[in-house]
């Protein structure tokens, strides 16, 4: 009589977890990976928005402040948050003027508000992305001059995510 030998081919119960136990694994470590290289580079891309916003909305008050022929001090409001700043111009004059007004301020809900610039006979205009809100905005009469302290923040309720930059500086009026 012939013995017959089985050749089953296939896998044993130890060597399917084992297999399993293997795979777990590494779908494991790049989910992680993957997870903190999103959260990482959203923190970078957040940290990049408010530091460039604040240093672009400094920019362009500055730069507003130079132009001017002087403060106007009755609407401005000084050594405060939230502050104003209140410019007489003779630049980008609304036709027919010979003097026009330029204003920063903020305007918002109390926890989100955003940082405006008004020029005379036409609409506002927002000086920061929509993400960013202003924590601090002060402004401090020099005479011909004025310092500015601003502080933007990233607009988000998740904590981990939460930046915010700040910026001091000032100008002179250039008559």
């Amino acid at each position: 009589m012939k013995h017959e030998t089985c050749n089953k081919k296939g896998f044993t119960l130890t060597e399917l977890i084992v297999y399993v136990a293997v795979f777990v694994i590494l779908i494991t470590t790049v989910t992680l990976f993957a997870t903190a290289f999103i959260k990482a580079t959203t923190k970078s891309r957040i940290k990049k928005e408010v530091s460039l916003g604040t240093y672009s909305a400094m920019k362009a008050m500055v730069y507003e402040i130079k132009r001017a022929n002087s403060i106007y001090t009755p609407t401005s409001v000084f050594n405060s948050h939230p502050g104003q700043l209140s410019l007489e111009t003779s630049q980008e004059l609304p036709e027919g003027e010979q003097i026009t007004y330029i204003d920063f301020y903020l305007d918002g809900e109390e926890n989100h508000k955003r940082l405006y610039i008004k020029r005379e006979s036409r609409n506002s205009q927002l000086l920061i992305s929509e993400n960013l809100k202003v924590t601090n905005l002060e402004f401090e009469y020099l005479a011909s001059a004025s310092r500015i302290d601003l502080t933007l923040e990233y607009d988000t309720p998740v904590s981990e995510y939460q930046y915010s930059y700040s910026l001091s500086s000032g100008g002179s009026i250039r008559k």
